[in-house]
């Protein structure tokens, strides 16, 4: 998915890990590619997914809450919000879509709160 962020900071330590603020939320992000110079304080058009490396873990949660969080200081994160199989997305107050491939046995959690769990999230800035 498209989206407009802003940039909050680059890591000094680690060259693709970027804090941005995307629809209010902030999130700890992987740059997956970045073909110009990005300035601090600056808004650009990134191109966001969602990485799974490992196992695909998802679960129903009794919580109506929306959200990204970040697990402990790893580019892992938690996401949360209502999962829409028909369209694979997963609406956390920001729209990801996810591979039909990981969704194939997960039909029965449509329309319903979800937490995923996802190894990072991938960016890629176009403009």
């Amino acid at each position: 998915m498209q989206y407009t962020t802003k940039l909050i900071e680059l890591s000094p330590l680690i060259e693709e890990e970027a804090l941005l603020e995307i629809n209010g939320q902030r999130i700890v992000a992987f740059i997956n590619n970045c073909p110009f110079e990005i300035n601090k304080g600056e808004q650009y058009l990134i191109e966001i997914e969602l990485a799974i490396l490992d196992d695909f873990v998802i679960s129903m949660t009794d919580s109506d809450d929306k959200g990204i969080e970040q697990i402990e200081d790893s580019f892992s994160h938690f996401i949360r919000g209502i999962l829409n199989i028909d369209s694979r997305t997963i609406d956390a107050g920001i729209l990801f879509e996810i591979d039909k491939e990981f969704l194939f046995d997960y039909g029965y959690l449509h329309n319903q709160y979800v937490q995923l769990r996802v190894d990072r999230l991938s960016v890629d800035f176009i403009s």
